[in-house]
């Protein structure tokens, strides 16, 4: 059982190590001009299966910026060549993850690609095809049936939800576009409704209006009517400004001031109000107010009475803030302002992340901790996930060169001098070479095992990769000049994970 557990671990640390190599290899072939990835080449260098590739990278720590395009007007024609050549020469039958793994091959979001290939390979409807399955269904065969006869790809329910969505079009009669309402007389039914428009009769309104326009019909007249009897006034800036003036004029005469500007004495009121309120009202949320809103949600106060106890904001900006509230407190979230993550804050994410194992990792547990969101605390894990990823890509090949040359030169690594040269640390430089090159063989035998070594890499690993931070081995690798699987076998045996055996 403990070989075998070990054995597992072994493998997820293999491909681990696979993975970041795959997207290193895939950031370097990226083209940006074709916005995709030389999987092909990617492979090839990585000597495994296209597939097997794909399912190693990880878009959510990649470098590579992973196009959008959600209409098919967005589309080039290589890509959509490129998007059916993919499906059927190198995926054939498509399940769910491996549009998944299309959407990686493309480099373009999964539900877009699924989209695209759906329009360019099934069937449009056409008349003639409505009519026959019209007929069909009128004989009484069933969809199942007709579908036989129509095979439009995917299945039977595409080829009936096309029928259904299908609009029978009539050639042969003209089509007559609505005549559009004009400037002129939009303004001259809008006198006419002014002047004999009376609640629940209309009557003599549409006389007049058919007198006035005798080339439009009666319902047409009707639906403008309404649409200008509906549409709210909506209040200026420049009305309020010219309300104010007049305010300041005549004081609070509000029938003096709506004969000004030709409106209602109540509305020229509600004007100078709204007005009042504008210039009070700021943006964004101090913790105070929140702290007034809060208690106003949890007293059941309304919203009205919240906005006069603010004083800084309206009663739409106190409702909707009041939803959102709601929403973080029905997701076990706190609401906190949108500060910068800290230090601390970092330190405490990588912390936590860490105690978990990779796939089952609690990010509503982290973010209750640290006090964040849940979208936050993975977006910005995912960003320190790139970082490091794009620091060791970065500081890989330099490193690599330097250890390589000091090998060919004195048969050893001097660690610390390249640490110096390169201004990273020694743990850096351990984790970002790339040369194995004369590395020996570390296999247990009774009468040749050496604790001194044991020790060594023991001690090594405590110092560098404290519990519950996950062991680096390739680290341990070049720290011990051995080969990883080797060093990863010894571990396990010295920490009885292992039996003991020649």
């Amino acid at each position: 059982m403990e070989q075998a557990l070990a054995a597992d671990d072994a493998r997820v640390q293999k491909r681990a190590e696979q993975s970041i190599h795959v997207m290193q290899l895939a950031g370097r072939t990226y083209d940006e001009q074709r916005g995709r990835c030389d999987w092909e080449l990617v492979a090839r260098d990585m000597g495994m299966s296209l597939i097997g590739c794909l399912r190693l990278f990880d878009p959510s720590v990649s470098t590579v910026p992973v196009r959008s395009l959600p209409n098919i007007t967005d589309w080039l024609a290589e890509d959509i060549s490129t998007l059916k050549s993919a499906v059927s020469e190198k995926f054939g039958v498509v399940t769910a993850d491996e549009w998944r793994l299309i959407g990686v091959y493309m480099n373009i979001e999964q539900p877009d690609c699924f989209m695209a290939h759906n329009i360019c390979t099934f069937s449009r409807m056409t008349p003639d095809m409505y009519k026959a399955i019209t007929r069909h269904k009128n004989d009484g065969l069933k969809w199942k049936d007709i579908f036989e006869l129509y095979p439009i790809p995917n299945s039977v329910h595409v080829l009936r939800d096309a029928y259904h969505r299908f609009k029978k079009r009539d050639d042969s009669k003209p089509k007559t576009l609505p005549m559009k309402w004009s400037d002129a007389d939009t303004r001259l039914l809008k006198e006419l409704v002014q002047t004999y428009d009376k609640p629940g009769n209309r009557h003599e309104l549409l006389t007049r209006a058919q007198a006035a326009f005798p080339n439009r019909s009666q319902k047409s007249i009707l639906d403008k009517s309404r649409q200008i009897i509906s549409k709210p006034q909506v209040i200026t800036n420049d009305a309020m400004d010219r309300v104010n003036k007049l305010v300041d004029a005549y004081g609070k005469d509000w029938a003096r001031i709506g004969q000004e500007i030709d409106v209602s004495p109540r509305r020229a009121q509600r004007i100078w109000t709204l007005h009042q309120e504008r210039q009070k009202v700021t943006l964004t949320w101090t913790e105070n107010e929140l702290d007034i809103l809060r208690k106003c949600i949890h007293d059941g106060v309304g919203m009205a009475e919240a906005s006069r106890r603010i004083g800084t904001k309206t009663q739409f900006g106190c409702y909707f803030k009041e939803q959102s509230l709601k929403r973080a407190m029905a997701n076990n979230t706190l609401q906190k302002s949108k500060t910068p993550w800290n230090a601390d804050d970092v330190a405490r994410l990588l912390h936590l992340v860490s105690t978990y194992k990779r796939g089952e990792i609690d990010w509503t547990a982290i973010g209750k901790d640290i006090g964040r969101t849940v979208s936050s605390c993975k977006t910005k894990h995912g960003e320190l996930q790139r970082n490091r990823i794009n620091s060791m890509d970065n500081h890989s090949q330099a490193v690599s060169h330097e250890v390589q040359k000091q090998y060919e030169q004195q048969q050893s690594v001097d660690w610390a001098k390249i640490a110096q040269q390169l201004d990273l640390s020694e743990r850096e430089c351990l984790e970002a070479n790339q040369f194995n090159d004369g590395k020996i063989r570390w296999i247990y035998h009774p009468d040749e095992f050496s604790w001194d070594m044991a020790n060594r890499m023991t001690t090594f690993i405590k110092d560098n990769y404290p519990k519950p931070l996950p062991v680096n081995y390739t680290a341990v690798s070049n720290y011990m000049w051995i080969g990883m699987s080797d060093c990863v076998k010894m571990a396990s045996l010295l920490r009885g994970e292992m039996v003991w055996t020649a």
